[in-house]
């Protein structure tokens, strides 16, 4: 995958990963899990306005319109339909975040642009972040049936 294709396709990921985590926190009954649902949003949001200025300049410099391969943005969005259990989408969103994760990684390792590689590989480190929170959050529901504030679970990454 070309690194152009690679960012359109981000792009894309990560505005249904923005419109999943909306949806759900719309539906949480839980004010917690509420608050959870709209910090990865936010989250979402950001990476999103980074990889549309990184594809704005990539298209100019390369006067390019990106593909985007409809397989590969199909397994990588988040899947759902009607009313889902808040614990359903922790589940969901732990395995959409690993996704991601791993397709950053690997869109790192295949881009040329050192600019490129850098941001693909911040943004799969705030992934696996974010699936780490959402796993610590499927864990705690699970065993307590409480959910933690999101603040209590730290983001930093190295």
């Amino acid at each position: 995958m070309s690194e152009l294709e690679a960012l359109a396709t981000a792009l894309k990921v990560e505005k249904a990963e923005l419109m999943f985590y909306i949806d759900m926190a719309k539906k949480a009954k839980d004010e917690k899990a509420k608050k959870m649902f709209l910090f990865l949003a936010r989250e979402e949001a950001e990476h999103w306005d980074i990889f549309e200025e990184r594809l704005i300049e990539k298209m100019t410099e390369k006067c390019k319109h990106p593909h985007v391969n409809k397989e590969v943005l199909e397994k990588l969005t988040p899947k759902y339909e009607g009313e889902i259990s808040e614990v359903k989408a922790v589940e969901i969103g732990m395995k959409q975040e690993k996704l991601t994760w791993e397709f950053y990684e690997k869109a790192a390792e295949e881009a040329e642009d050192e600019k490129v590689k850098h941001i693909f590989r911040e943004l799969a480190k705030v992934e696996e972040a974010h699936y780490e929170l959402l796993k610590a959050q499927y864990d705690s529901i699970s065993k307590t049936g409480i959910w933690m504030d999101y603040q209590d679970f730290s983001l930093e990454v190295d």
